[in-house]
């Protein structure tokens, strides 16, 4: 692909709208009476002199021409993820700058003063007291989400032969208020399209690879997307310690860890990410651990917090407490709003050490202790006729705590049935959506009826993403883990297969033979797109048909889907 095809527009005739940013390359303004796409508003970078003199022209061409020739469903993808070059914008024959989408309202947030700034993950990297102020409560499995947002965002750009390069968390910006929470990369220019480079890769401070290896590969990428993943988790904008991390998600602990070796092919690919994101968008925590003092217990045998940078010490889940400050611990194993702290979690707090004197002392306080247990226990089982019972043979018959956990299993119960039902309803609205796809795929290939073929792809395009969208307005929580993002993925990929099939029909349109549509690149496209359908909706019907079965409902083959 050349520069050839890269779209140029005049400066004047852009008109330009209030400046919206600007930064040690250039100033970005917003431009009036256009639309990327006919959908997206539309924001001009102008570079600075100093930056005009390191623009590699050529590259910056490559990226512009590179979003229209993908097929339909991976440049929409791209356009709708990023702020990609759009066009160049020239004075004279000289380039000045570039169009792309301005960022979606989604991706700011509004700061105690007043102000509106885009919303980078550097406000994510900070103590959760400044994060709940600035941007709102954060849960771990929002953080999980996000990480898997970005994550598949990447991997699909290493797919591409996109290396974001410098994965600054100034260039990634988080939204959280959808159904699911997303990220949005910008300063696209910066990043590298097979090999090649607009502008010199640079690395932020702090977030640079290890001394002496070189920027702008997929491993870089993995190494700084694991630098962020761990920072999150230490709320914190320095560090390398995944310990916080595995906490909270043992696996992706493990990948991040893995990950920031020094020896680039030892860091697992993105790809590996996937799946374990996937499985702690559904299990990790919905509140913090809290922080836990703990008390000074005897040497031998103890279990000792380690200490931190700051003096601190770091008890288990790995937030710190000023130290001899913390926070102790809720009885009965309870964290934050009254969630249950997780077992990795939960606080081993040992008595002070005591001395024997006076001919037993201790022992006297155990005694009184224990009796005071049995008199509060006595009570509760039959003093105020609100406990159990006492039976004819003067034991407690209370059934208080059988009764409590069979109410709490029939109310979980109740959540997976209702759960169940409504995906059930959905699935039964899915039904017949891929009539007539199988039949548009023969009429293309015998080059017949290529325009109503056409049709029949974008209708069932446009009916998946409907899907998906009714999908994500639901709660799946209580759902086997991985159920519904296996869904998910096979309508998602069974939309893009459709989009790439349309595609392959404005390919060979005017000059359609059985070779010219299988030799498409979008072709190869749909293939690989359906590929990844069939096995998500063979793991998703693995996962639904046992819970179909247990409750009465309807079970699917994957060819259902």
């Amino acid at each position: 692909m050349t520069g050839s095809r890269a779209a140029r527009i005049a400066k004047a005739d852009l008109i330009l709208g209030r400046p919206l940013g600007d930064g040690g390359q250039g100033t970005v303004w917003e431009v009036e009476k256009r639309l990327i796409n006919k959908t997206w508003p539309v924001a001009y970078k102008e570079y600075k002199p100093e930056a005009l003199g390191q623009l590699r022209v050529d590259a910056l061409e490559r990226m512009v021409a590179f979003l229209p020739g993908r097929p339909a469903a991976v440049g929409r993808w791209l356009a709708t993820n990023t702020a990609w070059p759009a066009a160049l914008v020239t004075e004279g024959q000289a380039v000045r700058g570039f169009l792309m989408r301005q960022i979606p309202d989604e991706f700011f947030i509004t700061m105690p003063s007043g102000d509106r700034k885009t919303a980078g993950f550097e406000f994510l990297l900070n103590s959760q007291d400044y994060v709940r102020r600035i941007v709102g409560t954060v849960s771990p499995r929002q953080m999980m989400g996000l990480l898997l947002s970005l994550a598949d965002t990447l991997h699909r750009l290493h797919g591409l032969s996109v290396v974001a390069g410098d994965l600054s968390p100034k260039n990634l910006l988080f939204a959280l208020s959808g159904p699911r929470p997303t990220c949005f990369l910008i300063d696209c220019d910066a990043m590298g399209l097979a090999g090649g480079w607009a502008l010199p890769p640079v690395q932020t401070p702090g977030w640079g690879l290890p001394s002496g290896e070189a920027p702008g590969s997929p491993q870089g990428d993995v190494y700084k997307f694991a630098l962020l993943a761990v920072r999150l988790f230490l709320h914190e904008q320095h560090g390398q310690d995944a310990d916080a991390l595995r906490r909270i998600d043992g696996p992706v602990g493990e990948l991040a860890a893995r990950a920031l070796s020094t020896t680039p092919s030892g860091r697992p690919p993105l790809t590996d990410w996937l799946d374990p994101l996937r499985q702690a968008c559904d299990t990790a925590p919905v509140t913090w651990p809290e922080s836990v003092r703990h008390v000074a217990g005897p040497a031998t045998g103890s279990t000792r917090p380690g200490t931190s940078r700051s003096g601190g010490v770091s008890p288990p889940g790995g937030f710190r407490t000023a130290a001899g400050t913390g926070g102790t611990g809720r009885a009965g194993g309870q964290g934050a709003a009254g969630q249950p702290t997780p077992a990795h979690v939960t606080p081993v707090v040992q008595p002070p050490q005591t001395q024997n004197s006076g001919g037993g002392r201790g022992c006297a306080v155990a005694v009184l202790v224990l009796l005071v247990l049995a008199l509060i226990i006595w009570l509760n089982s039959s003093g105020d006729g609100s406990g159990g019972s006492t039976g004819s043979n003067g034991t407690s018959s209370s059934t208080s705590s059988g009764t409590g956990t069979g109410t709490a299993g029939a109310e979980t119960a109740a959540v997976v049935a209702e759960q169940a039902d409504a995906l059930d309803e959905l699935l039964a609205d899915n039904t017949g959506r891929r009539s007539g796809v199988a039949e548009a795929v023969q009429w293309m290939t015998q080059c017949t009826k290529l325009s109503s073929a056409r049709q029949v792809f974008t209708d069932a395009a446009e009916g998946r993403e409907e899907l998906v969208r009714r999908l994500d307005e639901l709660t799946l929580d209580a759902l086997p883990a991985g159920t519904a993002s296996s869904l998910r993925t096979a309508w998602e990929s069974s939309a893009e297969a459709d989009w790439a099939y349309a595609q392959v029909v404005d390919d060979v349109s005017g000059g359609c033979t059985p070779g010219r549509v299988t030799g498409s690149g979008a072709w190869t496209d749909a293939a690989e797109a359906s590929a990844d359908a069939t096995q998500a909706k063979k793991d998703f019907v693995d996962a639904w048909n046992p819970i179909a079965r247990r409750h009465g409902l309807t079970t699917l083959a994957w060819t259902d889907l």
